[in-house]
C-alpha cells in the first residue's frame, strides 16, 4: 500500500466506509475499508501515512476496533476529550507541500470540499487517485448482479414521485436532478432489489429532467416486468403474458418515462448535460466528488437538499399500515423465539452459542409470510459481548449462552410491507441487584421518550435528553444514538430524522408519518450489554392546546414483543411507568395471540405469561 501510494506521490490515503453512493452497508465488492484494517464495523475511516496507520471510529466501536485491529493500527476514538478528529489531525501532522490521496469516487463532494479547504490552511493538499485498494484485493468479489422487484402496493405511483420532482426543479431554476443514494432511488421509481446485504436497494443511479427520468444500472437486473414498470405501462403479470403486450396505462405522461441507461455512463451523461447548457442540480452530501465535478462542480451545479429525502420519510397510510402490520408478524415470530431460547436456555445452559441462536432467529422469521431476509446482521451478545454495542457473533468464536449474565439480542427483518428493528435484553438465572437496578433505568428512558409530547417540528437531538436522564440520575450513560429514521420494506437506519446528542448538519424535526427508533442502553465494559428498542410512528396528539397553531406529536409504539419484567425494580418504576407498560403489554397480547396460535401455538403461554401485568 505504501509502494503504490509513493508511485502516486501521495503522502497519506484516506480509505472511508461508504460506496459510490455514500451508503452506510456496502456490498461486498465495496468493503475496502474492511479489507485494508480488518475492522468490521459498518462506520470508520482508515487513513495510512509512511510511518503510521489511524483508524477513526465511533463509541459504539470502540470495542470491538480494539479486538479486530492488528497492533499496527492507531485507533482513534471519536468523541473522546483530546482525541483529535481526521481534518484536525492531518493538518496538525502533515507538514507543508503533502499531498492526501482519497478515490474521489468514495467521498462526498461536501466532504471533499470541507477536507480540502481545511488541509489548504496548513499547505497540504487534496487530490482524487485512482483507489489502490482495488489493485492490491486480488480477490475482491464481484458487482452485485441480483435483480430487481417492483413494489405496486405503497401507496404513491412513481410516476407522481418524478412529477413533485420536476416541480422541485422547475421552482429553482434547474433543468435536472441527480439522485444518488441507493435508497431514495429505490423508493423514487417503485423498485427493490438485496444488492447491498440486508438492504433492499439496486446499485444504481437516477437523473430527473423536466422531460423525464434517466435511470442508471446494470440492465441484467431488470426483467420485463421492471422495464415495463419503468416504462409507466402495465407490468402485471396478466397482462406481460398476453403476446408480451404491455398495456400502456391509461394518460401515461412521457415526462415521467424512465429511460435505461448502463450504470457506468452516468458521468458521461451529466457532463454531456453541462456542455449543453444545462444547470444539474445536487445534493453535495450526497452525491460523490468525482461526480459533482461532471454535474459541472462549484462552477455551475447548484447545491440543493436532495428532494426525495423528506419525501422518502414522510410515510403515507399505506406504508403506514404495512409496517404495522410487518411489525405484528415479527413480533410473533420473535416471541416465539425467546420462548424457544428461554427453555433451550434454562434447560441446558452452555449448550447454545450466540451464532446458532442468531441462526435460530431467522428460521422462525423465515416462517412468516412476507419475510425476504433481515435487515441487519443480527446483534446477540451474551455477558461481556453485550458490551461490545454492535457485536456480530462468528461461528468459531461465539460465546455459550448460560445462565449469569444478561443476553443481548437487537435483531430485524425485512418484508414486503415493512422494515423492523427491535432488541431485548433477557437474563436466563438470577440477576444482581446492580443489573437489575440498570436495566431498570434503560427502560424508564425508553418509557419517557415512548410517552413524550412534542411540538411537531422538533429535533430529535433536543428529545434526546428525554432517554438519558434516569442513567444520568445514576451517573450512567451510553455512546450511542437514541433512535434513527426506519425504511418502509428499505433500509434500516434512513434520515433526515434521528435521536442523538448531536446535532447533525441535514437534521430535520420530527414530522407526522416519519418512524424512528427507541432504544436507550447501558453498557458495562467486560460484564453485559443492556437494551431495549422499539420501532414508532410519529403521530398527531390531540391536546387541549394548539400553542401557535401548531401540530403536538408523541409516538406511536408499533413493535410488539414483550419487554422482561423480571428483571425490573418496581420500586423503582412511577405509577405512570407502570400503566404504560402494562398498556403496552396489554395490546402485544391482543394483536400477537392470533399470529402465535396459529403458527407457534407452543408458545401461547409464554406469551400470556410475558405481558401479564405488574
Amino acid at each position: 500500500m505504501r509502494a503504490m501510494m509513493k508511485a502516486q506521490d501521495v503522502d497519506a490515503f484516506i480509505c472511508g466506509s461508504a460506496d459510490a453512493h455514500q451508503s452506510e452497508y456496502v456490498s461486498d465488492r465495496d468493503a475496502r475499508r474492511q479489507y485494508l484494517s480488518g475492522f468490521r464495523g459498518s462506520a470508520g475511516t482508515a487513513v495510512v501515512l509512511a510511518d503510521k496507520a489511524l483508524l477513526w471510529t465511533d463509541g459504539r466501536y470502540f470495542l470491538q476496533a480494539t479486538i479486530e485491529l492488528t497492533d499496527e493500527w492507531t485507533l482513534m476514538r471519536s468523541g473522546n476529550a483530546g482525541v483529535l478528529e481526521m481534518e484536525p489531525w492531518l493538518t496538525t501532522h502533515l507538514s507543508a507541500g503533502a499531498v492526501v490521496g482519497v478515490d474521489g469516487s468514495l467521498i462526498s463532494a461536501e466532504q471533499a470540499s470541507s477536507l480540502s479547504a481545511a488541509l489548504e490552511k496548513s499547505g497540504v493538499f487534496l487530490k482524487s487517485i485512482p483507489n489502490p485498494v482495488d489493485e492490491l484485493w486480488e480477490q475482491q468479489p464481484d458487482a452485485p448482479m441480483h435483480p430487481a422487484l417492483v413494489m405496486e402496493a405503497h401507496g404513491q405511483p412513481h410516476e407522481e414521485k418524478i412529477a413533485a420532482v420536476q416541480v422541485f426543479l422547475k421552482a429553482r431554476g434547474a433543468d435536472a436532478f441527480c439522485a444518488s443514494m441507493l435508497d431514495e432511488i429505490a423508493w423514487l421509481f417503485n423498485i427493490r432489489g438485496s444488492d447491498v446485504k440486508c438492504n433492499p436497494v439496486v446499485i444504481s443511479y437516477a437523473v430527473i429532467m423536466s422531460d423525464g427520468a434517466h435511470f442508471f444500472c446494470n440492465k441484467g437486473k431488470l426483467g420485463e416486468d421492471v422495464v415495463a414498470h419503468l416504462a409507466g405501462e402495465d407490468a402485471s403479470p396478466q397482462s406481460l403474458s398476453k403476446s408480451k403486450g404491455k398495456r400502456k396505462r391509461d394518460e401515461v405522461s412521457m415526462a415521467t418515462h424512465v429511460h435505461i441507461h448502463p450504470y457506468e455512463d452516468i458521468q458521461k451523461f451529466l457532463e454531456s448535460l453541462v456542455s449543453c447548457g444545462k444547470r444539474v442540480a445536487v445534493d453535495r452530501k450526497q452525491i460523490n466528488w468525482d461526480l459533482f465535478i461532471a454535474a459541472g462542480g462549484v462552477a455551475s451545479a447548484l447545491a440543493v437538499t436532495s428532494p426525495l429525502t423528506m419525501a422518502k420519510s414522510l410515510k403515507n397510510e399505506i406504508e403506514l399500515n404495512g409496517i404495522r402490520a410487518a411489525h405484528i408478524r415479527d413480533g410473533v415470530a420473535l416471541t416465539a423465539f425467546l420462548h424457544w431460547l428461554d427453555g433451550t436456555v434454562r434447560t441446558a445452559p452452555g449448550t447454545l452459542t450466540e451464532y446458532e441462536a442468531a441462526a435460530k432467529l431467522e428460521t422462525f422469521r423465515h416462517a412468516m409470510p412476507g419475510h425476504k431476509y433481515p435487515s441487519f446482521d443480527t446483534i446477540a451478545g451474551y455477558g461481556s459481548n453485550g458490551a461490545i454495542i454492535h457485536y456480530k457473533p462468528e461461528k468459531a468464536t461465539a460465546a455459550f449462552l448460560g445462565t449469569d449474565s444478561f443476553f443481548l439480542l437487537d435483531s430485524g427483518g425485512q418484508y414486503i410491507d415493512g422494515t423492523t428493528d427491535v432488541t431485548r435484553t433477557n437474563h436466563y438465572g438470577t440477576p444482581t441487584q446492580r443489573m437489575i437496578d440498570c436495566y431498570t433505568s434503560v427502560l424508564k428512558g425508553h418509557i419517557a421518550l415512548a410517552r413524550l409530547v412534542f411540538p411537531e417540528g422538533t429535533l430529535g437531538s433536543r428529545i434526546d435528553a428525554a432517554a438519558r436522564i434516569p442513567l444520568w440520575e445514576m451517573g450512567l450513560d451510553y455512546n450511542h444514538g437514541t433512535g434513527h429514521g426506519v425504511g418502509a420494506f428499505l433500509n434500516v437506519h434512513e434520515g433526515p430524522q434521528g435521536i442523538g446528542f448531536r446535532k447533525r448538519d441535514n437534521e430535520e424535526g420530527f414530522k407526522i408519518g416519519m418512524t424512528t427508533s427507541n432504544e436507550p442502553g447501558y453498557y458495562e465494559d467486560g460484564a453485559f450489554g443492556i437494551r431495549i428498542e422499539n420501532v414508532c410512528i410519529t403521530v398527531e396528539k390531540l391536546t387541549a392546546n394548539h400553542f401557535g397553531g401548531r401540530k403536538f406529536c408523541c409516538f406511536e409504539t408499533v413493535t410488539m414483543t414483550p419487554i422482561s419484567t423480571s428483571l425490573i425494580n418496581r420500586d423503582m418504576l412511577s405509577p405512570e411507568e407502570k400503566c404504560w407498560l402494562n398498556t403496552y403489554h396489554k395490546e402485544c397480547r391482543e394483536k400477537l395471540l392470533p399470529g402465535m396460535q396459529t403458527h407457534f401455538p407452543q408458545a401461547v403461554s409464554y406469551l400470556l405469561n410475558e405481558t401479564e401485568p405488574i
